[in-house]
């Protein structure tokens, strides 16, 4: 299912973005590439949800769940419990999937079970299940049953940039357990005319009989991050190998969160475990200070002017904050984005390769968004006229995107075009 902000700008099939989409004279709420894809989304979905999705909404609406999200849920539960029902395989369906109802807060649990019987109600249709499930509460029962797995299964279906455009179920992916040391990613491709496809892509040697895993969690945090996360989320406690080497993630968990002068964490959350750096005054007045300036900069129209309250937040955290600190980075992130916005290129070129020296100092060296953040700093070096580093960049983004996008993607034989060029 789409996420909202990408309704009527993705297809409601294949999820490719575009700048012209039909609309569907019915509902008119489901946008499409062209026939090809109208027709295959009426097939396989859009048939039983046209009619019912109004209804539904007012529904749902009623019943004290108003908005997307829960419209969203409701008919995504429906697809998964329809694909069940029409499954003959063995493995890969709904049933396969992990549960968080014994996990649910008495809060949560009544939530799900008012969408599921809202929809079982409102939109009977949409749970056609196997014989025998056929009363309203059975049916109730189906739709909590799936949207109990939602939170703890669904993915992020992401675009070649790696940015979340829907939401999807995929058991299969869903079997794969989580490293914070994974040898495989997670991808998607998106056709147009074609349902998007989960794609699992091995990025280093696995030897036979050794786990295929991927990370649940952003590899970018600090551990006790990601343990908090897969706790709260997923309802386990990482053991992985990557949790396991105690003296390699304490080095990178430092570096995340100490001050400047390495004597402790400074400017974290409550769950740091690291010790605090001893009090200095002047240093938390200089961060209080930044923060205001971030909110501030949040609330600017103008780039120019956001820009230039970023420059200072960045000049801020970087005097008292270890280069590699999760504020830093998330500064020089905001930077990068303003300057961008500014057409600033030389403000964009530096706070790119900032960012750049942070994704290689915490992600693995085959990770996409590492890639595509050399794509963009080597885009602006040449753009800037320094093009031997230029080169360089393109290359260790051909490197990588090789790997994660495949060696025919459009963003490897661009680069591959733009190396040419060069190199001629």
């Amino acid at each position: 299912m789409l996420q909202e902000q990408c309704v009527g700008r993705h297809c409601d099939f294949c999820f490719v973005a575009g700048s012209s989409r039909s609309r569907c004279s019915r509902c008119k709420a489901s946008f499409y590439c062209g026939r090809a894809c109208q027709e295959a989304d009426w097939k396989d979905h859009h048939k039983l949800e046209c009619g019912a999705r109004a209804v539904l909404e007012e529904a749902l609406a009623a019943a004290g769940l108003p908005g997307p999200d829960a419209l969203q849920d409701a008919l995504l539960a429906g697809r998964c419990v329809r694909a069940a029902a029409a499954t003959t395989a063995r493995s890969g369906s709904l049933a396969d999937l992990e549960s968080r109802e014994g996990r649910l807060t008495e809060e949560e649990r009544s939530q799900l079970w008012c969408l599921a019987k809202t929809l079982a109600a409102a939109a009977p249709q949409l749970l056609a299940a196997q014989k025998g499930c056929d009363a309203e509460p059975e049916k109730a029962a189906l739709a909590f049953g799936a949207l109990c797995c939602f939170r703890n299964n669904n993915f992020a279906v992401t675009d070649d940039l790696f940015i979340a455009v829907a939401a999807g179920c995929f058991p299969r992916g869903a079997a794969l357990n989580h490293s914070c040391k994974p040898n495989c990613l997670l991808a998607y491709e998106l056709e147009p005319g074609q349902p998007p496809q989960q794609v699992l892509r091995v990025l280093q040697p696995v030897a036979a009989g050794h786990e295929l895993t991927h990370s649940y969690v952003d590899l970018a945090l600090p551990s006790w991050q990601r343990r908090e996360q897969l706790r709260e989320v997923y309802g386990f406690d990482c053991s992985c190998a990557g949790c396991a080497d105690s003296g390699s993630h304490l080095a990178v968990d430092t570096m995340l969160c100490s001050d400047i002068q390495g004597t402790g964490a400074a400017a974290v959350d409550a769950g740091c475990p690291i010790p605090p750096s001893p009090p200095c005054p002047e240093r938390d007045s200089a961060l209080a200070a930044a923060d205001a300036l971030l909110h501030r900069a949040a609330a600017e129209e103008d780039a120019i002017a956001e820009l230039a309250m970023l420059e200072q937040v960045c000049k801020h955290r970087e005097k008292w904050l270890h280069p590699r600190h999760m504020e830093v980075a998330s500064a020089h992130a905001s930077a990068h984005t303003a300057a961008m916005a500014a057409l600033n290129w030389e403000a964009s070129e530096r706070h790119c390769e900032k960012l750049v020296e942070q994704y290689l100092a915490v992600y693995p060296a085959w990770h996409p968004i590492s890639g595509l953040q050399m794509f963009t700093l080597a885009e602006l070096k040449e753009q800037l006229g320094h093009l031997q580093d230029a080169k360089k960049w393109y290359r260790s983004a051909l490197d990588i995107l090789s790997l994660t996008h495949g060696k025919g993607h459009t963003l490897v034989t661009e680069l591959q075009r733009r190396l040419g060029e060069m190199d001629s």
